[in-house]
């Protein structure tokens, strides 16, 4: 991870992947990534549009929810 200060508000950090590390961010989220392209690409756009928006639905009452940390 890199950290360096947000120029335009000094109060901020911006934290990134370092270079060194992408290759295994990458290889830990691609085969989802992959899956979820494969899942939606025979789908319409509105079809698509539709499982976003019942995802999203599903995880603000999920979130809603979800019990206290402990």
């Amino acid at each position: 991870m890199e950290r360096r200060e947000d120029p335009n508000d000094r109060r901020r950090r911006i934290v990134s992947i370092a270079d060194v590390g992408r290759p295994a961010i990458e290889a830990w989220l691609g085969p989802g990534a992959t899956a979820w392209r494969e899942a939606l690409q025979p789908l319409t756009p509105a079809e698509r549009r539709l499982v976003v928006d019942t995802l999203r639905a599903y995880e603000r009452a999920a979130g809603k929810r979800a019990p206290p940390a402990s």
